[in-house]
């Protein structure tokens, strides 16, 4: 081989050498950048980590209040209890003294529509014989009537009427 072709073929892999140099540069420029990228996505992250630590923290301590008014909602709840038993029974009493006046106010009921019956047969006979005397009252008033004209015709033949 010639010097004229070693040089050939050096500068041949020199242009290699120079063409990986290069693409090994932009390799490395890119691994940078994304190295950058990754390095700034870290950081969010870490962020978000944070915010989501205080996000914890506050979680719980909602969660330790919370725990505090179920044990006092639990007191509440055992108070009213209490007091709902007391109201049962206190019901229950009245309940019973209220079913002995309704079976005293039934019994006084029944009475009440028996002597309603009773006067409603009075009505009704008193309405009857009512009935019979407005009858017998007409009756005697249309033969008054009848009687007065007579008398009235009879004086109206006579110019001086009866003294």
């Amino acid at each position: 081989m010639t010097n004229a072709q070693r040089l050939d073929h050096v500068e041949d892999e020199l242009e290699t050498v120079k063409r990986l140099l290069v693409s090994t540069a932009s390799y490395a420029e890119s691994a940078n950048r994304r190295l950058d990228e990754l390095t700034i996505k870290q950081d969010r992250t870490q962020s978000h980590l944070d915010e989501l630590t205080i996000k914890q923290d506050r979680t719980q301590s909602h969660l330790d209040q919370l725990g505090a008014r179920v044990d006092q909602i639990g007191e509440n709840v055992d108070q009213v209890s209490d007091k709902v038993d007391s109201f049962i029974t206190h019901t229950q009493r009245l309940f019973t003294k209220a079913g002995s006046e309704i079976e005293e106010t039934k019994a006084r009921t029944e009475r009440l529509e028996a002597l309603m019956l009773k006067l409603d047969r009075n009505f009704e006979e008193q309405k009857s014989q009512f009935q019979e005397f407005q009858l017998t009252t007409g009756a005697a008033l249309e033969r008054i009537d009848r009687v007065l004209d007579y008398l009235l015709r009879q004086q109206g033949g006579n110019p001086n009427p009866p003294s």
